[in-house]
Parts: structure tokens; sequence; C-alpha cells
């Protein structure tokens, strides 16, 4: 264990230690109360790094400018990956923890704050610890329990947060304002309720157990076309048998088989089996890879048909990609980063509409297929105009 003792005549190694973090994760995960500042000289992330940053915004401390500079700095593929804990009380953690490739861990934590003022002016105590395999997992946890109760950092969010004024004496300190003082989201959901909305609820819970029913045949015949047994037009021929408006278990209307038709389906049965059997720690992040690395491919059945897949066999945790849910969020000025890839960007709409339902425990849908079904009945998407 090494003492970090900070102070402007004498700095101690905190830069060295955060750079080495990131030059040596294969995962990584950063959590800091306020972020006032970035340098973007911290190595870019590798393909394959695992990865949380989650900073909170109590106070109106975080910096707009620092959060654009991160979010600059982020590829494409992993914009969803920058967090804020947006609808978290008191939080003030500050810590980076890490494993190397060679199964090594490590956690710095302590006072500091990612900010210039902690790397060079401020007096500031931290520690920088090996850590054991077990307590690695056990601080994994604990940031992914932080990270479900968090949304990426967009443009749309910073547009809705309120910076504190800063200090006029001390322009690196800040003096709360009244607004930034709330603790309340920034983004506040209007979730849609329409006419009938429980009897369309019955609907959905009625489509939800009809999949339940045929889901061990349906994934029976993934792992068919997965494995090479049966081509993907056989596959799509048999397709019907276990998943459609006969068997009561198809969530949207006709539409995809016009381009899916022709969709390699082995290729696709091969990236959903691969996302049922990643933990749930871990799914986001393997959803986001395969829908990007479909995209890359250019598989026509990425969008439509692997969503709704993946929203029959996770409803707490995948919407199907449509028009409507996509209008939910820009009516709610709360769309994903800019730039973001395919995959980053589904995983974003997830985050989203996971924090709208959790923001609202009495709202009668309990999950994304069930608010799914009240936002198209509430919309007036109209798909001429994309």
């Amino acid at each position: 264990m090494s003492l970090l003792l900070h102070t402007s005549d004498k700095p101690s190694d905190l830069r060295k230690i955060y750079e080495m973090a990131f030059n040596e994760a294969a995962e990584i995960y950063v959590v800091s109360a306020y972020l006032t500042d970035w340098d973007g000289a911290i190595k870019p992330l590798t393909r394959g790094v695992r990865f949380r940053f989650i900073i909170g915004k109590d106070f109106g401390i975080t910096r707009k400018d620092a959060c654009r500079n991160v979010m600059r700095w982020l590829p494409a593929a992993r914009k969803a990956e920058f967090l804020v804990a947006d609808a978290i009380t008191g939080f003030h953690p500050k810590a980076v923890i890490w494993k190397t490739v060679d199964e090594k861990s490590f956690i710095l934590i302590g006072s500091s704050n990612l900010s210039k003022a902690a790397f060079e002016r401020n007096v500031e105590a931290n520690v920088f610890a090996p850590i054991s395999q077990q307590e690695f997992e056990e601080a994994k946890e604990w940031v992914e329990w932080i990270a479900d109760r968090s949304v990426p950092v967009s443009e749309d969010w910073l547009d809705q947060y309120v910076e504190a004024r800063p200090n006029p004496v001390r322009g690196h300190k800040v003096a709360a304002s009244s607004s930034a003082e709330k603790s309340s989201p920034i983004v506040v959901f209007d979730l849609p309720l329409p006419e009938r909305a429980s009897e369309r609820l019955s609907a959905r819970r009625e489509q939800l157990a009809a999949y339940e029913r045929h889901r061990e045949d349906l994934m029976r015949l993934f792992r068919k076309v997965a494995n090479g047994r049966i081509d993907s037009a056989r596959f799509f021929e048999e397709l019907p048998r276990h998943w459609g408006f006969e068997n009561g278990n198809r969530l949207q209307g006709l539409g995809w088989e016009r381009t899916g038709k022709g969709a390699d389906f082995q290729e696709l049965a091969q990236s959903l089996l691969t996302i049922v059997d990643a933990s749930a720690g871990e799914r986001d992040d393997v959803v986001r890879e395969e829908i990007d690395r479909l995209h890359d491919s250019g598989n026509p059945a990425r969008r439509a048909f692997l969503s709704e897949m993946l929203c029959l066999r996770f409803p707490r945790e995948y919407p199907v990609l449509n028009g409507p849910v996509r209008e939910f969020l820009v009516r709610n000025r709360f769309g994903a980063p800019h730039k973001s890839s395919e995959g980053a960007k589904y995983v974003d709409l997830a985050k989203k509409l996971r924090a709208a339902l959790r923001a609202d425990p009495a709202f009668p849908a309990k999950n994304l297929a069930e608010l799914d079904v009240l936002i198209w009945a509430s919309s007036e998407y109209n798909p001429r105009a994309e």
C-alpha cells in the first residue's frame, strides 16, 4: 500500500498512478463525486477494455466543459459508458478501481475528485493499493449497482444541467445556486398513459407469457442455425412455428421481413446466444459489441428483429428498437450522445428507459416491454418523417 499525501509544495504521484491505471487496465471503473477537469492526454480506450466512468452532479460543481472533453475523448462505441448518478442523492465516492491483463487488481481511493486542482494545488490524501480478486469483484458489483441507477451523459443532459456559479474571489471554487442544490434528477420523464392502458398492458403481458411457453423451442432453433445445422433460409422458414402472430408472442407489426428475410441468421443467432450467455453485469457491454459487429457486417435483422428478441428475453432490460421509443426520448429531450455507435445508441436507449420506469415506481408499466406498448399507443410517430 502507498500513501499519497499531496500539497502544492510537494506533489504526489497521483497523476502518474492515474495514467498508469488507464495504460495497463483490462477493466477500469472510475467514480468521482464531481468532474471539473479532464486530461485529454489520457490513453484512449482500446477495444475490449471494460469501462465505467460515473460522475456526480450535486450542487452543480461538475463542469460542462469537462464533461464535453470526456465525450470527445471517448470512442463512438463507448459513449454510453460515461454516466452521471442523476437520481442518486449523496453520491460522493472518489476512486479508480482496475484489473490488469495479468489479473492483478488495484484501487486508488481518497479525497481527490477528478480535477486539475487535485493533481496540482490542493491538499489531498489518497491510498494506492493492490486488492484481492474477491475485493475487486465486490467493488465491481458496487459500481454496477451505481451504474444501474445512472444515465449516460449526453448533450441533452448537459443542456438541462445547471452549473453552480464560479466564486468571484477564487475561480476554482463554486457557489451553489438554489437550482444547483436540488438533488432531484435533471431529467424528469413524462411517461405516457393512453386510453385503455390497462387493457393494452394485459395484452402485452399475454404476449410475454406466450413467449415463455415457446422460448425453449425458439432458442433451440437459434442454436441450430448458429451451429450451422440449418441454413438461414431454413431458419426463416421454421421461425413462424415458434414466434409470430399465431403464437401470440410477436410484439411488432409487419415490416422487418421485407429487408430481413435475406439476413445472415447464423451470424445473428451467434450474437443473440453470446448476449444470452453473458453475465448480467456484462450484458450491456456484450449487447453493444454484438450490435456494432452486426452493423459492421450490414446484417439487416439487427434492429427490429434482434431488439424484439432481446426485449422478449429480457423485458426489464432491453427495448424494442422502433421509431416511437426514439421519439419518446426526443420528446423528453434526452437523446443519445452525438456520434455514438449503433450499439452504444441502443444501450443508451435501454438505460434511459430503465431510468424512466425507476423514477416512477407507481407507474402501471413494470418493464420495458410494457412501456413500449404504452409509448406506441401515445405516439404521433410518422415513419415518413425519418
